[in-house]
C-alpha cells in the first residue's frame, strides 16, 4: 500500500468491497476531533485486501463525547484525540500558561477522557492514541511544557485498566513517516485535516493489526528456508565452515540478528520451522554443531529438509501442525521459490529477503508487527514445547492397532473451569484464533468475555488438557446462555486444532449437557454457522444426538430434549473440576 497514491486506493478499493459484501461485516466507529476521512478509506482498503468486510462510520467533527454515546451496535471504537486542536482552542500560545493552568487542563482533558471511555464500555474493543507535542512545539535542550501535558496525559490514559482499552503510541507512527512528512498544517487551517496520506497508511497498518488479532486473521508461524536466509552461503556447495552467520562478521551479524529474532518469536509462543531444499544431515549437522548458530533445534517445531518442491511442504507442514495455509508466513531469498508460493498457495504470507541485506533485520520485525500477536503470557511461551509434544503423540499413535487402543493409554485429563477471571486474556485469544472447530466462529474481546462472567445468565467454561506427553493448556471454551428456566443456549464452542482427534470435544458436550440437567434445565439450543475453516465439524451437533429445527445455506439451528441425550463412552477422558 506504501506505493499507492490515494486515488488508486479508492478505485481499488470499489472492487474490493464487491468481493467482500457477502462477509460479516466488522462494525468501527472513528471519533476524532480532527478531520480523518482519509483514513476511514485507507483504513477500509487494508482490511478488504485480508478478506474483512468492514463498515466504517466517521463521527462529527470535534464531537468525540457525544458521539460515544452512540457506538452500542460496533465492535471497535477508535479514537483519535489530538493534542493540536485542543490547544488551539486555548486564548493564549500554552508555553505561556502558569503551571497551575497546566494543571487545570489536564484536569479538563482527564475528565473528558474519563467520559469517553466510560461511555464506551460495553463496545467490545476501543483503540486510544497517545497524545503528542510533535505538531505543537518542540525543544531538544527542555521539555516544553506542551510536551509535559502530553506525556503526563499518556500517563494517565496507560493507567486505566478497562480491558476492552487498546493503546496506540503515535509517536512510533510518526516516527516511521517523518515528522514533516506527518503533519500538513496548510490543510489544518484550510480543513482541520492535520494528517498526511503516508501519515494515514501507517496509522492504518496499526489499526488493521489489533482488528487482525479480534478477526482471526493473525499469522501462527514463520517457516524460514536455510542457505542465504538464516545464514550466508549454501551448505552443499560452501560446506558446513563456509557459510556465514558470526556475529562478528559484517554480513554473518545479520543472519545472526535475523536467528536471534526466530528465537525471541519461538519463546513467545511463534512457531518457527525450516523448508529447504538441502541434505536433511547436512542441516541437522549445522543445527548441532555450527557455533555461531543462534537457532536451535528446541526453537523448532518442525522441519522440512528435502528436494521436493516447497510449496508441497508448505501444505505438509500446514497439514501436520493442523493449522491453515493462511497461518503460514514463509521467508526464502529466492524470487523463484517465493513467487511458486505466491501462485501455488497465495494463502500463505511469503517474505523475500531484500537484496540490500542490511533492511533484512527491520524487515522481518515489521513484518512481525503486522501479522503476529504477541502477547507475551505464559501459555504462548510453551506453544513450542506443546507443538512437539504433538509430534510426540502421532509417533505413539503409529505404534496401536487402534485409535481407542491409542486414545486409552496417553492418559487423557481435563480441567473444567466456570468464570474464571484469571483466564479472560487465554479465553477471548481463543475466541479469536480458533477457525476449524469453532461451531459459530464468534469472535470476542476481554472485555466481551469479562462482561459475558458478570451475566447471572452466562456462564464461560475454560477446559485444559492434559496427558502423559504433557500440558497442552487452555484449549476449549464453551459459552452458554439462559434463556429461560428451561433452556440454555450455546453461544459458542470451540477447541484448539492442537487437540482435536481425540474425542475430548464428546468428553466437553456430555460434562456441558449433563452440568445444566442437573440445574434443572430440561432442553439445550445450538447453533452451526459454516465457514471455509470450520467444515470438519459441520455435522458435530447431530452425531451428538441434536436435532435441526431450522436451517439454510448460512446456519443450522438446534435443539436437544436433555432427557434423551446419550452420553458419548469416553470413560478414558478423566474429568476434573
Amino acid at each position: 500500500m506504501e506505493s499507492l497514491k490515494y486515488s488508486e486506493i479508492l478505485k481499488q478499493n470499489a472492487v474490493l468491497a464487491k468481493q467482500v459484501e457477502s462477509f460479516i461485516p466488522y462494525k468501527i466507529n472513528i471519533l476524532s476531533n480532527v478531520t480523518c476521512n482519509q483514513l476511514q478509506d485507507i483504513l477500509a482498503f487494508n482490511l478488504r485486501k485480508s478478506n474483512i468486510n468492514p463498515k466504517i462510520r466517521s463521527g462529527n467533527y470535534d464531537n468525540i463525547i457525544q458521539d460515544s454515546f452512540n457506538c452500542a451496535d460496533v465492535q471497535l471504537v477508535v479514537i483519535h484525540y489530538d493534542l493540536v486542536n485542543i490547544i488551539d482552542k486555548c486564548d493564549n500560545f500554552i508555553e505561556t500558561y502558569s503551571d497551575n493552568q497546566i494543571d487545570s487542563l489536564f484536569e479538563t482533558i482527564a475528565s473528558e477522557i474519563d467520559l469517553i471511555i466510560g461511555n464506551l464500555k460495553l463496545v467490545p474493543a476501543i483503540i486510544f492514541n497517545t497524545f503528542t507535542s510533535f505538531g505543537i512545539y518542540l525543544n531538544a535542550l527542555m521539555p516544553s511544557k506542551t510536551e509535559l501535558l502530553s506525556n503526563k496525559l499518556n500517563e494517565y490514559i496507560y493507567s486505566k485498566s478497562e480491558t476492552n482499552l487498546h493503546i496506540l503510541d503515535i509517536n512510533a507512527v510518526i516516527a516511521r513517516v517523518g515528522l514533516s512528512n506527518s503533519f500538513d498544517f496548510r490543510m489544518y487551517y484550510l480543513s482541520k485535516t492535520l494528517y498526511t496520506i503516508p501519515f494515514w497508511k501507517e496509522y492504518a497498518y496499526e489499526l488493521s493489526t489489533i482488528v487482525y488479532r479480534f478477526t482471526g486473521k493473525l499469522k501462527k508461524a514463520i517457516i524460514f528456508d536455510c542457505d542465504n536466509t538464516l545464514w550466508k552461503g549454501i551448505l552443499g556447495e560452501d560446506g558446513i565452515s563456509g557459510i556465514d552467520m558470526s556475529a562478528q562478521s559484517k554480513v554473518g551479524q545479520i543472519y545472526n540478528k535475523v536467528q536471534q529474532i526466530a528465537v525471541w518469536l519461538s519463546n513467545q509462543g511463534v512457531i518457527i520451522g525450516l523448508c529447504s531444499k538441502n541434505n536433511a544431515e547436512d542441516v541437522e549437522k549445522v543445527l548441532e554443531e555450527h557455533v555461531d548458530l543462534k537457532l536451535k533445534n528446541e526453537n523448532l517445531v518442525i522441519c522440512k529438509i528435502n528436494w521436493n518442491d516447497k510449496a508441497s511442504n508448505l501444505r505438509e507442514i500446514s497439514q501436520e501442525l493442523n493449522i491453515g495455509l493462511d497461518s503460514l508466513v514463509f521467508i526464502d531469498d529466492s524470487s523463484f521459490e517465493v513467487n511458486l508460493i505466491k501462485e501455488q498457495i497465495p494463502e500463505i504470507l511469503t517474505m523475500q529477503v531484500p537484496v540490500t541485506i542490511h533492511e533484512y533485520p527491520s524487515q522481518l520485525l515489521r513484518l512481525i508487527e503486522r501479522h503476529f500477536y504477541l502477547s507475551g503470557n505464559s501459555h504462548d511461551i510453551e506453544k513450542t514445547n506443546q507443538y512437539k509434544a504433538q509430534s510426540q503423540r502421532v509417533e505413539e499413535l503409529n505404534k496401536h492397532q487402534s485409535l481407542a487402543d491409542y486414545l486409552s493409554s496417553i492418559k487423557i485429563e481435563i480441567e473444567i473451569k466456570v468464570n474464571d477471571v484469571t483466564q479472560i486474556d487465554r479465553i477471548a485469544q481463543l475466541t479469536q484464533k480458533t477457525n476449524q472447530f469453532n461451531l459459530t466462529t464468534k469472535r470476542y474481546t476481554e472485555n466481551q468475555i469479562e462482561l459475558f462472567m458478570n451475566n447471572d445468565n452466562d456462564r464461560v467454561f475454560s477446559i485444559s488438557v492434559r496427558d502423559r506427553f504433557g500440558e497442552s493448556g487452555l484449549t476449549s471454551v464453551c459459552i452458554t446462555h439462559n434463556n429461560s428456566n428451561d433452556i440454555v443456549s450455546i453461544d459458542s464452542f470451540l477447541m484448539s486444532c492442537r487437540i482435536m482427534g481425540r474425542n475430548i470435544e464428546h468428553a466437553i458436550i456430555n460434562y456441558i449437557i449433563l452440568t445444566h440437567e442437573q440445574n434443572g434445565y430440561k432442553v439445550i439450543e445450538a447453533a452451526y454457522y459454516p465457514t471455509n475453516k470450520n467444515k470438519p465439524v459441520n455435522n458435530f451437533y447431530e452425531e451428538s444426538g441434536f436435532s435441526i429445527i431450522n436451517e439454510d445455506e448460512s446456519f443450522k439451528h438446534y435443539q436437544l430434549k436433555i432427557i434423551d441425550y446419550k452420553p458419548y463412552n469416553v470413560e478414558y477422558i478423566k474429568i476434573k473440576n
